[in-house]
């Protein structure tokens, strides 16, 4: 059997969408999925994050969480300083593995830059004093992301989740110290310049995700995700990698523990 971790899922979306967290949980694990990170992205599904990782983990299939403010919602919750809070609130609890989703989406809200910047900024301080590492949404904002990052080059530290750019850009952020982490996109047809950057970044430095429910892999591309289709993201990274099949599943399932355990890429050595 396979060891997977899903390093950025959405339990409570899926089920909205239909398909109940223990089912998906036990689909998962039957597909070879161990661990699962729980992204929160408001105050409210930060908060159900923590309860689901204590509801629903268990010796075949943990479950850790991140508290965040994901930037699409900055404009309309701006609430940054109750969520903080709750950061700090829980730095003790071992199932709470990083800060996120926050970030920059230009694409989305490209109105609410300065106050987007000012949000991920106000995080990326909070990652620096806890040591938490950060969960990067970084959507039409490469330049943007690239020098906020900078500014905070070996104080904070994290993954950029659902790359979706080019490999310089990845090579750059592998560079300030970030995770890459790859999602379904990756097995698109169309994704020559993501699938060049999983090629080519050292493995050490990868990770992998389904952002379920969203951006489920061929052969479920436009359906709903879920975490048991990891394995065709993993499917994918096999074929990309020159490296054998085992150490490509061996290499990423410890970096996911690394980063689900607070450690940095920059800390790996």
């Amino acid at each position: 059997m396979v060891s997977i971790a899903d390093t950025h899922c959405h339990l409570d979306i899926i089920q909205s969408q239909g398909l109940e967290i223990a089912d998906s949980l036990k689909n998962a694990s039957e597909s070879g999925v161990k661990k699962i990170v729980q992204i929160g992205i408001d105050l409210e599904s930060s908060i159900r994050a923590r309860s689901i990782a204590n509801e629903y983990s268990n010796d075949s299939l943990e479950i850790r969480y991140s508290i965040g403010c994901h930037p699409t919602e900055t404009h309309e919750f701006p609430n940054k300083d109750e969520i903080l809070k709750l950061v700090y609130e829980n730095l003790d609890d071992p199932k709470l593995s990083a800060i996120g989703e926050i970030g920059l989406d230009y694409y989305h809200t490209a109105d609410s830059k300065k106050q987007q910047e000012e949000i991920l900024e106000a995080f990326l301080e909070c990652s620096a004093k806890t040591k938490l590492p950060v969960v990067i949404h970084s959507r039409d904002a490469k330049e943007d992301t690239i020098s906020i990052l900078k500014n905070f080059r070996d104080r904070a530290f994290g993954v950029i989740h659902c790359f979706t750019y080019d490999y310089p850009t990845a090579k750059a952020l592998v560079d300030i110290g970030y995770y890459i982490s790859f999602s379904g996109i990756v097995a698109f047809k169309n994704a020559t310049e993501i699938q060049e950057a999983a090629q080519k970044l050292p493995l050490e430095s990868m990770l992998i995700e389904t952002d379920a429910p969203f951006l489920a892999p061929p052969p479920f591309r436009g359906k709903r995700n879920e975490p048991s289709y990891m394995k065709f993201i993993l499917d994918k990274m096999f074929s990309l990698r020159q490296e054998s099949n085992a150490e490509v599943e061996n290499k990423l399932f410890e970096n996911s523990i690394k980063f689900m355990n607070r450690k940095a890429y920059h800390h790996n050595a």
